[in-house]
């Protein structure tokens, strides 16, 4: 076996599987365009972003009362100070068991301007506020706080859908009697946080502009100075969680930027038009996973946040769907992709049968001793040996279409699917064996150990010349596949090993 036999097909592994991870399993990116600003009617682009917040109270007045509400989705704790969002934690069934999975948390005193929806104004902010009501409908809930400068008065309303994701507040401001003042209010609110997966985690910047352009962008990219002007959808995301103001029908965002704090603290700030008398506005938010029936029951242009939107995007919606579909059943992820894989080889077993490799070998091996040949019998002539063999290739030297038809089926299926289980919030902390989540690497390296095994077994009887290059090539491949998702390198072993058992069966039945 010479250097070359050994070294092209570990560069093609590398290449390809390089090739796989970023194109398929690293984040998606939407490239911003020209569009994302649109030239404003007065010169808003000349006020700097205002990022600081003075606040007016400085002595607490009393401790604050957290009010705890528990909806169909999630637990949510509101405070009296800053009339904030306190900490969520959302609801989750798993295999069986529920489990709540908390993505806001209670700050310190020192960090009051990070709080959730936090309403800065331009000078004297309000931070301790009073309950003013709390109503509990069919519905939703409604919380109503109230707050004071010696300028101005600040009213928040909450209004917590108890059946979806969705939050919306209903904000008001007055300047006092008498008080001729210009008030310019600002909505502060974080980016989802999950501390077990900080290292991995993925938190990017989301907006939709004016005329309807969608960009998201890494917080390692996102340019902090610059703002949006009345965006039509705004905020960030996390591998998991969505925080997003979704509806603004009182034009309050005129201006939407990002404030980062320690290089990963991002958070979005929807700026209000400067008004000197009574005014209000009501804006909706969705808080809550990248889950396609939670996002679809508020607004379905979150769709474009999931990681496996694009170009498969309705293939990959149609695979998720029969996982869960399948998981209603047996009530384990694990379980339900081993059995979605064999789905999928039962449905292409026709087309390998008649079409596989196996029947891809016979024609190459025919090819060879009928090329063997002519090469004996044209020896001497090589006009008629160049025709003869140009002639051949024509008609035996290229495998059929039919050949290629499992190959072209599954392509786009593996795909699609590889997106929905390297990304998909279903999967998080979804257990199988020894695999605590399935959304992560296998702890163990079983997985990869087993598809390099497959792939080894699978070569069958191989040219000596050839088996180094087949070994390293398996080798190779079951090395990055540890770099996969346990249950991505789930879905490749047991597809391999279901290739295993329908070339047996293709062989032992004489199907070719």
């Amino acid at each position: 076996m010479n250097f070359k036999d050994l070294v092209m097909p570990i560069t093609f592994a590398l290449v390809a599987t390089l090739a796989l991870q970023y194109l398929f399993f690293g984040g998606k990116e939407s490239v911003p365009t020209e569009n994302s600003f649109v030239a404003p009617k007065e010169k808003r682009e000349y006020k700097p972003l205002n990022v600081e917040v003075d606040f007016f109270d400085i002595k607490r007045p009393a401790m604050p009362r957290i009010t705890d509400i528990e909806t169909h989705w999630g637990h949510l704790s509101f405070s009296t100070d800053g009339a904030s969002l306190e900490s969520v934690d959302f609801k989750r069934e798993i295999n069986g068991t529920y489990e709540t999975i908390r993505t806001t948390f209670p700050v310190s005193e020192t960090e009051r301007e990070n709080r959730f929806f936090l309403v800065a104004l331009d000078e004297k902010t309000p931070f301790y506020y009073s309950l003013h009501s709390f109503d509990d409908n069919e519905s939703s809930y409604q919380l109503v706080y109230m707050a004071e400068n010696d300028e101005s008065v600040v009213s928040k309303t909450f209004i917590i859908d108890k059946n979806s994701c969705k939050i919306d507040l209903l904000l008001g401001v007055k300047p006092k009697s008498g008080k001729p003042v210009s008030l310019t209010p600002r909505i502060f609110f974080p980016a989802p946080l999950m501390p077990d997966i900080r290292e991995n985690d993925v938190i990017s910047s989301i907006v939709i502009d004016q005329v309807g352009i969608f960009t998201k962008k890494r917080v390692d990219q996102l340019d902090v100075n610059r703002g949006w002007f009345s965006p039509e959808l705004f905020g960030s995301d996390s591998r998991y969680f969505i925080y997003s103001l979704i509806s603004d029908p009182d034009n309050f965002s005129q201006r939407a930027y990002y404030k980062l704090e320690n290089r990963d603290r991002l958070f979005s700030i929807l700026e209000g038009p400067t008004v000197n008398m009574q005014s209000s506005w009501r804006i909706s938010f969705y808080c809550g996973p990248k889950d396609l029936t939670a996002i679809s029951a508020v607004d379905s242009r979150l769709d474009n946040t999931l990681d496996y939107s694009g170009w498969f995007a309705a293939l990959a919606k149609v695979m998720l769907y029969l996982l869960k579909w399948i998981y209603k059943y047996v009530h384990n992820y694990g379980i339900a992709i081993i059995l979605l894989t064999f789905m999928f080889q039962l449905l292409l077993f026709p087309f390998s049968a008649r079409n596989g490799e196996e029947k891809f070998k016979k024609q190459q091996i025919e090819y060879k001793q009928r090329l063997a040949v002519i090469q004996q019998r044209f020896k001497n002539d090589p006009e008629k040996l160049a025709a003869e063999q140009a002639e051949l290739l024509r008609t035996h030297g290229m495998p059929s279409l039919g050949c290629l038809i499992p190959v072209l089926i599954q392509l786009p299926l593996f795909f699609a699917l590889s997106r929905v289980l390297s990304s998909s919030f279903e999967l998080y902390k979804a257990p199988m064996l020894w695999i605590p989540d399935l959304s992560a690497k296998d702890p163990y390296y079983i997985l990869p150990v087993i598809v390099t095994l497959a792939m080894l077994v699978q070569e069958g009887k191989v040219d000596p010349q050839q088996r180094m290059s087949k070994v390293m090539m398996a080798v190779v491949f079951g090395a990055f596949s540890s770099s996969f998702s346990a249950g991505l390198t789930l879905y490749i072993a047991a597809g391999r090993i279901f290739g295993l058992i329908q070339s047996f069966v293709i062989k032992y039945f004489k199907l070719v």
